[in-house]
């Protein structure tokens, strides 16, 4: 048990490294990336989706234009849009129904009042993410949480830049810093829903698990948005 508890350190100690890693990746390589420029007049957040369901007004399309940095109210009216929009119940019901499937995340058991209960425990996860990656620590660290398209280039640069992304963003003033917002806004969240996780669902590898998912699901959706999986593209 010792032994295998040094390797599964071992793996997630290695895996951070790597994620680490790409703090540093590609410096002195020229990217393409929208610039930020904080005196332009503030301009509205776009209406726009992600193959038709998710919001995508957090996306840069164009990465030839300079765009004005968002202001507080905007992350968090950001934050407040995805929270109600109608796609969020639909996210919810679809982690909630691959948890029960799967037997992933807290363990509810089965049935018709097990899924109620991952369908809340998603739907409040989902908020909170939300509230912390998109407004709170945004906000606190002077950072923007939109993704900007890298847009051209070839496909594994495009799926790096994607992956990068993750723990590299820009600060409202348009300067490369550390991805703070979805890094320690991803642990926060996931530390939070063990308050409302059953105990046997609260230990180390089971939040860690989380947390990894969150990342995975966070690098797809910029997959997603790289690739143009945005509806109405005409917008910025």
């Amino acid at each position: 048990m010792t032994i295998f508890k040094s390797k599964r350190r071992q793996v997630l100690l290695r895996r951070l490294v790597f994620f680490v890693s790409l703090l540093f990746a590609g410096r002195g390589q020229v990217f393409s990336q929208a610039k930020i420029d904080p005196s332009l007049p503030e301009t509205p957040l776009p209406h726009r989706r992600v193959l038709f369901l998710f919001p995508g007004f957090e996306t840069i399309q164009d990465p030839t234009i300079t765009v004005p940095s968002l202001r507080t109210r905007q992350k968090f009216e950001m934050s407040f849009r995805k929270t109600i929009d109608p796609s969020f119940l639909i996210e919810s019901a679809m982690f909630a129904g691959y948890g029960q499937l799967a037997g992933y995340g807290p363990d509810y058991g089965s049935g018709r009042s097990a899924y109620a209960q991952r369908f809340g425990y998603n739907a409040a996860n989902l908020a909170s993410t939300f509230l912390f990656t998109d407004a709170v620590l945004p906000t606190i660290f002077k950072q923007d949480p939109r993704y900007f398209r890298k847009g051209s280039g070839s496909i594994p640069s495009r799926i790096w830049w994607a992956l990068r992304s993750e723990a590299v963003a820009f600060s409202d003033q348009g300067n490369e810093m550390p991805n703070y917002s979805s890094m320690i806004g991803f642990g926060m969240s996931t530390a939070l829903s063990n308050a409302y996780s059953p105990p046997s669902s609260i230990t180390f590898s089971k939040t860690m698990e989380r947390y990894a998912v969150k990342e995975g699901v966070s690098f797809g959706l910029n997959v997603l948005r790289e690739f143009g999986g945005l509806n109405n593209p005409g917008d910025r």
